[in-house]
């Protein structure tokens, strides 16, 4: 049997994966421990002046991290 490199998939490669070999266990753990490790959510206060540029900010990082 082959062995997979988790470490080389992008984190939309890996869950590709996952969903089409439902049964191993060790690469939905290596995913859930990628989503686990990063930092929390951007978090916008009701309150805060900035919030839309907050959020621009953190759509584009996203949008960016996708590409």
């Amino acid at each position: 049997m082959t062995q997979v490199n988790y470490a080389a998939m992008t984190d939309q490669e890996l869950k590709r994966y996952i969903l089409a070999h439902r049964d191993d266990q060790q690469a939905f753990y290596i995913y859930m421990d990628r989503r686990h490790s990063r930092p929390d959510k951007v978090v916008i206060k009701f309150d805060d002046p900035n919030w839309e540029a907050k959020v621009l900010a953190a759509i584009q990082e996203k949008l960016d991290q996708n590409i």
